[in-house]
């Protein structure tokens, strides 16, 4: 489902350059020590549309099916760069999720697979005083940052609950 680009081989120093319309962490999953997984920032075509670059020096035919094969199976939704920037500058973040998802998904996958995807580590969506709500919108999913009712404080009680709660950088 995922949509991949070739980049020209004037446009590249790679022996293998694609373009693709999913996310970057996504791929950087999919992809474990096949090729090298880079942001793209804009320069070739837009990173709001297609925020991953993959590249390779050397790759066997073999290869290169597998890592295509794995980027086209996947599922595309919103990049996560671009839910972020929207929620902290407009205050929202709005999308279809027809564009992005399969037919067949129901409402309520639809919602769980967005809710699993959104960076919940980031201090611009969740904090202590505020959170995130999903809600639809009409034939659209909106992402609202609300004020929570009280702080929020966990409760650490062991060291993987540490690990799950430590500082992150606000980057991603």
């Amino acid at each position: 489902m995922a949509r991949i680009v070739y980049c020209h081989p004037s446009q590249t120093k790679y022996a293998y350059h694609v373009y693709t319309d999913l996310d970057f962490w996504d791929v950087r999953r999919l992809l474990k020590g096949l090729a090298t997984v880079k942001r793209n920032f804009g320069h070739y075509l837009s990173g709001d549309d297609f925020p991953t670059q993959v590249t390779a020096d050397f790759l066997s035919s073999s290869k290169i099916r597998e890592i295509e094969r794995r980027l086209k199976q996947a599922i595309v939704s919103p990049p996560r760069h671009v839910i972020v920037r929207s929620v902290v500058f407009e205050g929202y973040f709005e999308f279809d999720p027809t564009r992005f998802y399969p037919p067949r998904w129901s409402r309520d996958l639809m919602m769980h697979f967005t809710y699993r995807r959104l960076p919940l580590h980031q201090g611009a969506l969740n904090s202590p005083y505020r959170q995130v709500r999903l809600a639809w919108v009409g034939e659209k999913i909106r992402i609202d940052r609300v004020q929570r009712s009280q702080k929020y404080d966990p409760v650490i009680s062991n060291a993987n609950e540490a690990r799950k709660h430590m500082m992150v950088p606000t980057c991603f």
